[in-house]
């Protein structure tokens, strides 16, 4: 006849345990928004050639979680948009390194291998990347895919 007791014990372990980590989903929520939101700035400040500000809001995105593909993806671009070659290519293999799968930065250094008309590593990443919308010669992640 304990077992409703022990069942009582392990549902009220189980709120705990529950209650406990809403703070820390909370918390992981918020930041994940204000990192959002550095890299939307970011977006808006490239689109209108303010490089310098665009790399402060994707820096700042950056520092909240530096493994966020689309914050270095984008950062390669404004590299890219101001002839930063080797720069560029850097950010973008670091997206990559975090998402393989990763289309706009797989497309993105593909690009940049055509430009300096290294073709083999160019067809190299363009063939991981098929099938995305070549609208631009450098792609900005604006999540609108």
């Amino acid at each position: 006849m304990k077992t409703p007791h022990l069942i009582g014990k392990v549902i009220a372990i189980i709120g705990v345990a529950v209650f406990s980590f809403s703070p820390c989903l909370a918390a992981e929520k918020l930041l994940d928004k204000q990192v959002e939101e550095y890299i939307d700035k970011g977006i808006s400040e490239q689109k209108n050639g303010n490089f310098d500000s665009a790399v402060t809001c994707y820096t700042k995105a950056l520092l909240m979680d530096e493994k966020n593909p689309r914050a270095l993806n984008n950062l390669g671009t404004v590299f890219a948009q101001k002839g930063l070659i080797i720069e560029a290519e850097k950010y973008y293999k670091q997206a990559i390194a975090i998402d393989p799968h990763y289309s706009v930065a797989l497309m993105n250094l593909a690009l940049l291998y055509a430009q300096r008309k290294d073709y083999d590593r160019f067809f190299e990443y363009w063939k991981r990347a098929k099938g995305l919308d070549l609208t631009s010669p450098f792609l900005i992640d604006d999540g609108q895919e």
